[in-house]
């Protein structure tokens, strides 16, 4: 059964997307056909469990499009591989390994879903037995712009903005919002399970600061030879343009300063004037 070589596991709107169009690009490197695969965190995130299979369904989807588009000779069987994907054997162990079944040789491949982060201890344990070669790539990014940046996505979405300060916080408030920021809980739970051969963790803001050297670091850590990035300068995902009021940065700001002492804790001050 083939399985990942690299996870990248968040965390959420921490520049997972832009890793993902970026190191996927590389020769050596495959990547499923669509990022966020949803297999662990379906099976430990209860949440997962009510929208993973719409995610995966939308994803075949838009692959197919996108193959349709770009090919005039149409690949039947990458069409089957697909449609194969959202079948009845969705989550399940064979169809994970599945997935990973068109890796070439030489290839390493790699799953981005930053939800795995999110995962119970039991999760994690799982994901130690089932992935024994397997090395983790965690991106952390400050506390109060992560959050700011998903109120943002999650907006966008509803295409509806609050209007009134009781609105505005409880957009703030919601549960997903606290639970991908919460590094104080999960980050324990990983790093007790592997070391630091196992896990890199990286700073957010020093994939805008200086993309090269972060993806030096990450080519170092995967025992990769360098490659070229020649779009790592560039955005992938352009944040809505959406004012949050001083206020809603305020009250993040209150609610995550034990997140922010866990983090200059766990991983010193010097990293955390990059993250």
């Amino acid at each position: 059964m083939r399985k990942p070589d690299i996870l990248c596991i968040g965390a959420q709107k921490a520049g997972t997307t832009w890793f993902h169009v970026n190191f996927g690009a590389r020769a050596d490197i495959w990547v499923p056909p669509f990022k966020e695969l949803h297999y662990f965190d379906y099976h430990f995130a209860p949440d997962s469990v009510k929208w993973a299979p719409q995610h995966v369904r939308k994803g075949v989807k838009d692959a197919i499009r996108k193959h349709v588009a770009a090919n005039a000779d149409i690949d039947l069987d990458y069409i089957t591989y697909l449609i194969r994907i959202q079948g009845p054997q969705m989550f399940t162990r064979k169809w994970y390994g599945e997935i990973f079944e068109r890796v070439g040789d030489g290839q390493k491949a790699l799953d981005v879903t930053p939800e795995y982060s999110c995962i119970s201890d039991e999760g994690v344990e799982f994901v130690r037995k089932f992935l024994p070669e397997t090395q983790f790539l965690w991106f952390i990014r400050d506390p109060v712009e992560r959050a700011i940046s998903q109120i943002r996505m999650n907006l966008k979405r509803k295409a509806k903005l609050p209007e009134t300060r009781a609105e505005w916080l409880r957009a703030a408030k919601q549960p997903a919002i606290e639970v991908r920021g919460d590094y104080a809980n999960y980050v324990p739970l990983w790093r007790d399970v592997f070391d630091e051969d196992r896990l890199l963790f990286m700073p957010f803001a020093m994939i805008s600061a200086a993309p090269e050297a972060f993806m030096a670091r990450v080519e170092n850590f995967l025992d990769l030879p360098p490659a070229a990035y020649p779009n790592a300068a560039k955005k992938v995902h352009w944040a809505a343009e959406i004012a949050i009021p001083d206020y809603v940065r305020d009250y993040l700001t209150e609610a995550t300063r034990s997140q922010r002492a866990f983090l200059e804790t766990e991983f010193g001050r010097e990293f955390c004037a990059q993250i």
